[in-house]
């Protein structure tokens, strides 16, 4: 498959010191469908960094073009890569200017507005390729002032436009899991299914994360169009397990995966015999049906029970430990859920989340984020 590789240059950091995206480019999106993925957007999660080179190279192995277009950014933050502290790789929050990578991206919706408005003007609106156009359009009217702002609003104008975004994470220690922007699109369990997610939680975050700020200008969209038929992207966080046991043959198979997926939503042409889909019996449920279990106290987490198991209302998940005074409290579901990930840091603060569970039903929810 011909694959274009591009080069983007982020603003300059400091004096002599310049980073850059690499984008890898297949086929066309005016041919047909545009998915978007990108990995290492927390730059120490090392997993979708890997599935995502493993998809590159998949991808120019095969024969035949795309129907429509695929672009990768394996690398989606050279910034955080280059963070260390003492020999320790801090990937998950700018140590510069503050904050977490995954947080506080640019809202399009008042100039998604605005655009669709003179489109509609100028006589230009007329199906799903002119909210593209005004998506896009969008984008490019974002100006950067730092380093920061130009990797933020380069990755939304790669993928602003595509009907499929996909951000590869990993967790702590966890099994492979999903959020989905919407578990009504049809393609939301077909994801599920060729990723071979335990569970897959629907719904937006109120923090503007790097896929609900490609999918609000959609929604956007939608609302100032309701008479022009528009299919809202599906946007998603793909987490593949754990920081830590990361194997080379695993990630080739989440990439295959990948390539499932695209051939679900014949973005791709099977070659030869289709993959079966993963067996994995999916837990679906959504954001205020997880049970995030938090410390009640400083010390040391042990666990209980670890990812993928079955817990009920009441069942201890951990302990927390005072070494000093050899106090303990017990940390214990409020669901019946699955454990989807924990922490792996064991040293936790008050408040801190140690455990995540996919419960049935919902729960009421603490403020704040629960993972900052």
């Amino acid at each position: 498959m011909h694959s274009v590789t591009e080069t983007i240059p982020l603003l300059p950091s400091s004096i002599g010191t310049q980073r850059h995206l690499t984008v890898h480019r297949f086929g066309n999106a005016k041919q047909g469908p545009k998915i978007y993925l990108q990995g290492g957007l927390h730059a120490d999660e090392a997993p979708g960094m890997v599935v995502l080179s493993h998809l590159v190279k998949l991808l120019e192995a095969r024969e035949g073009e795309p129907s429509g277009e695929i672009v990768v950014v394996p690398c989606a933050n050279p910034i955080g890569l280059s963070q260390r502290m003492q020999g320790h790789h801090a990937g998950r929050s700018d140590l510069g200017l503050g904050g977490n990578f995954n947080r506080s991206f640019p809202n399009l919706n008042p100039i998604v507005g605005e655009q669709l408005a003179r489109l509609q003007r100028e006589g230009r609106i007329g199906d799903e390729s002119s909210v593209k156009l005004a998506l896009r359009e969008a984008a490019t009217t974002l100006v950067a002032r730092d380093e920061l702002e130009s990797m933020k609003q380069t990755l939304l104008k790669l993928a602003v436009d595509a009907d499929f975004v996909l951000d590869a994470h990993c967790a702590d220690e966890a099994v492979v899991y999903a959020y989905v922007s919407n578990p009504e699109h049809p393609a939301a369990n077909l994801l599920s299914r060729c990723i071979g997610s335990v569970a897959t939680i629907g719904g937006i975050p109120e923090s503007l994360d790097f896929p609900a700020a490609c999918l609000l200008p959609w929604r956007a969209a939608k609302h100032f169009l309701p008479d022009v038929s528009v299919t809202e992207a599906l946007t998603a966080t793909l987490e593949y397990r754990g920081t830590r046991g990361l194997r080379d043959d695993v990630a080739m198979d989440d990439a295959r995966g990948l390539i499932r997926f695209m051939e679900a939503v014949n973005i791709l042409t099977p070659n030869g015999t289709p993959q079966p889909q993963s067996q994995i019996e999916t837990c679906h449920t959504t954001l205020n049906c997880v049970d995030y279990v938090r410390a009640s106290a400083p010390g040391v987490v042990i666990f209980s029970k670890g990812p993928g198991v079955q817990v009920y209302p009441g069942e201890e998940v951990a302990q927390i430990l005072d070494p000093a005074s050899g106090d303990r409290h017990s940390l214990k579901a409020r669901g019946s859920g699955i454990i989807f990930g924990h922490l792996y840091s064991q040293v936790v603060v008050p408040g801190s989340t140690v455990a995540w569970i996919a419960c049935n039903s919902p729960l009421e929810q603490e403020p704040g984020d629960p993972y900052p």
